[in-house]
């Protein structure tokens, strides 16, 4: 190994796990009620971000915290076990994600539409009816085990059907004709 690669090797960022008693999440009434993060009674985060590191198999394992900067976002940690943070951390840990993670439960399929490999859907959802439009449908349906799929649509929103065995006929009939 050379020099320059041992130094890369050795700058690289390392994996840092962090658990719930040493992270802190608060609103900042000084700062116009931005949201913050405490690390280790150190470190301090404005307005930071929560990323779920298995969104799809196990969303609720891991989170990574990073600042605020979308292209420079440092990571500062992984924050297992995420759910047995204090009360008022987990409650607005949950506001981000759901803020971040935003994915309709797919109901059932109102109508399809195909307009020369662009195909136009009404979607009923557990947040109401949407007409959604879908490009590239190998590219943009997931099958997950248990007969679930994620559908997104051409603006990247994300259709979550938990069980499409559970879809009533003319869904599942619907369904097919999109896949």
């Amino acid at each position: 190994m050379s020099s320059a690669d041992f130094t890369k090797l050795r700058d690289a960022p390392t994996l840092r796990y962090l658990d719930p008693p040493q992270v802190k999440v608060y609103r900042n009434a000084e700062l116009g009620g931005r949201l913050c993060a405490m690390i280790d009674e150190k470190v301090v985060l404005i307005d930071p971000r929560f990323l779920r590191v298995l969104p799809l198999s196990d969303p609720d394992r891991y989170l990574a915290i990073r600042e605020a900067d979308p292209g420079q976002g440092k990571e500062h940690g992984l924050l297992r076990r995420w759910t047995e943070l204090d009360r008022e951390s987990r409650a607005l840990v949950v506001e981000e994600l759901e803020r971040r993670y935003i994915n309709p439960v797919l109901l059932a399929i109102h109508s399809v539409k195909d307009y020369g490999g662009v195909m136009v859907c009404v979607f009923e959802t557990d947040r109401g009816i949407r007409q959604v439009t879908l490009r590239d449908i190998r590219d943009n349906v997931v099958y997950l085990k248990g007969g679930r799929v994620l559908i997104t649509d051409a603006e990247g929103n994300r259709y979550d059907l938990p069980d499409s065995d559970k879809l009533d006929f003319r869904s599942s009939m619907l369904l097919s004709r999109i896949l």
